[in-house]
């Protein structure tokens, strides 16, 4: 059985963990991160195209913030945490509230707050997923009713009746913002699809290299 240890809980890390296990269900997946859960901490970016913008079987039940089919938007952080308990049904082990201490191609340790605390894990391969400061772009949102929003930025409407929207500069001052985010990033729009599409090729690139090699 090939370990596979997955460092950081960013969308990308997430959809590598679910790719994995769709390809190669023998393999042991373990994902570590100093959060606390997965998602609902922060927001991201919740605009898509079309739902759902991965494999179904890749999210567990979003109750009453699923996306309806006319959907441009889910809330972020509700479809991250969906993802996550969905992962670790699939039998991906999670180390919460967990700090890398040092981290090797084959081994990693760490000091937790859960029931292993301190200690190592062996793997066969790692892949680091931590997210970095290197993005510069900071984009400003905020969610409203449907109603009220207006239709000059980047946005998306959501299945409860609000619409989140994104700009570069701060919002001004209203009566109807429900909740205001900020977001580093490149592009809100198609932050969903792109981390979902890179995960996805960083587990291929995984099985087609160390769990199942492509002979050359």
């Amino acid at each position: 059985m090939t370990s596979i240890t997955i460092l950081g809980d960013s969308l990308s890390a997430i959809c590598v963990g679910h790719r994995l296990l769709d390809l190669a269900p023998e393999s042991e997946v373990s994902l570590i991160t100093d959060r606390a859960e997965i998602g609902l901490i922060g927001e991201v970016p919740g605009l898509i195209s079309s739902w759902p913008p991965c494999p179904p079987h890749w999210i567990s039940d979003m109750s009453s913030q699923k996306p309806a089919t006319t959907s441009t938007a889910v809330r972020g952080s509700w479809f991250l945490k969906a993802l996550g308990i969905q992962l670790s049904k699939r039998g991906c082990t999670f180390l919460l509230r967990t700090r890398v201490t040092t981290a090797s191609e084959k081994e990693v340790t760490f000091v937790g707050a859960g029931s292993m605390g301190n200690g190592a894990i062996q793997t066969d391969h790692l892949l680091d997923l931590r997210q970095t400061s290197q993005k510069s772009a900071r984009w400003y949102g905020f969610v409203c009713r449907t109603e009220d929003a207006t239709r000059t930025n980047v946005f998306g409407d959501r299945s409860d009746g609000t619409t989140e929207i994104w700009g570069r500069e701060i919002p001004e001052s209203n009566d109807f913002s429900l909740q205001e985010m900020t977001w580093v990033g490149e592009q809100p729009s198609t932050f969903i699809s792109e981390e979902v599409e890179l995960g996805i090729k960083l587990a291929q690139t995984i099985v087609d290299t160390i769990i199942h090699p492509v002979e050359q």
